[in-house]
């Protein structure tokens, strides 16, 4: 029997988004080795919520810019249900997806990303002009950050634009 990676190689595929089906089929394990050891972890079962909280954490750590004093408003929750949506999440109600739709057509329309400046006087989320440095995402990744990878990375491109 093949068994599962180390706990911070087995973090590190689950934080990158990787589900517990896959990581076990890498392994030669069962996903319900793998559940139960992410879980032993303390690893919480709500994927998406959760992989979207870590790409905004990876981001705009709490603890150094405030982030969670503005989850409340509105971009930030359009924000958080885009990444949810991007990811896969089934879950969204009819509104939470008007709100990924709300967001994106916003990053779109205004050819921008958007920004979290605490103390910004329009701010704390900002929109500002995107520049080729943001690629496709939708937020501007802050400098000397770590990128997450695999699917949390590609949750912050703007999907392909639709053909009219």
């Amino acid at each position: 029997m093949t068994k599962l990676p180390d706990n911070p190689e087995l973090l590190k595929l689950y934080r990158n988004g990787f589900s517990d089906k896959e990581i076990a089929e890498m392994f030669g394990a069962t996903v319900q080795a793998v559940n139960l050891r992410l879980s032993a972890l303390g690893i919480k079962r709500a994927p998406y919520r959760t992989a979207a909280k870590e790409i905004l954490e990876a981001a705009w750590p709490s603890s150094e810019t405030r982030r969670t004093e503005f989850v409340h408003l509105n971009r930030a929750r359009d924000l958080y249900v885009f990444l949810r949506r991007q990811l896969g999440d089934r879950a969204l109600t009819k509104m939470q997806l008007t709100a990924a739709a709300r967001f994106e057509r916003l990053i779109r329309d205004n050819e921008a990303v958007l920004d979290l400046q605490p103390d910004a006087p329009d701010g704390p989320w900002v929109l500002v002009p995107r520049k080729p440095s943001d690629g496709a995402m939708v937020i501007r990744w802050p400098e000397g950050r770590e990128l997450p990878d695999g699917k949390l990375r590609e949750a912050l491109d703007l999907p392909a634009a639709p053909e009219s």
